[in-house]
């Protein structure tokens, strides 16, 4: 299933970027990008963002993440490597923006910090899979 759906990344993880691209692969008409992407959002259905939480963010990370508003991206929702609390800033940006924010934040590990190590597990693309089902359903029922 194809959807209007954006799949940008926030990190140098490979383990991380490989779970990006599987999804976006599996369920977008886009490429898996880098914040600032390549091509701006435009009325996305849906804006996922995989996350390498950290103490701290740049700067055009932040200013992307609060332009995210219901012109850009319908939803939200994150995908986040290390701890939720170092990541609530990037919570409270995308919240203040306007688009519709997903709660249910998936936490994965994401390995080594080496973009070279790409390697996942059937059961973690499996858990980003479900877990994605279970966001789009949210929204519908929203």
């Amino acid at each position: 299933m194809k959807m209007k759906l954006r799949v940008l990344t926030n990190t140098g993880k490979g383990k991380m970027l490989s779970l990006a691209k599987a999804l976006a692969d599996e369920y977008s008409n886009y490429a898996a990008d880098k914040i600032d992407p390549a091509y701006p959002c435009d009325n996305e259905r849906l804006v996922v963002i995989f996350l390498s939480a950290a103490s701290k963010y740049n700067d055009t990370f932040r200013r992307f993440c609060e332009s995210l508003n219901k012109n850009l991206a319908q939803n939200v929702a994150l995908v986040v490597d290390g701890d939720l609390e170092k990541a609530q800033p990037v919570v409270d940006w995308l919240k203040g923006a306007g688009a519709n924010f997903c709660e249910n934040i998936l936490t994965v590990n994401g390995g080594l910090p080496f973009k070279f190590i790409k390697g996942y597990t059937a059961e973690e693309k499996e858990t980003v899979f479900q877990w994605f089902e279970a966001v789009v359903q949210s929204f519908k029922q929203a």
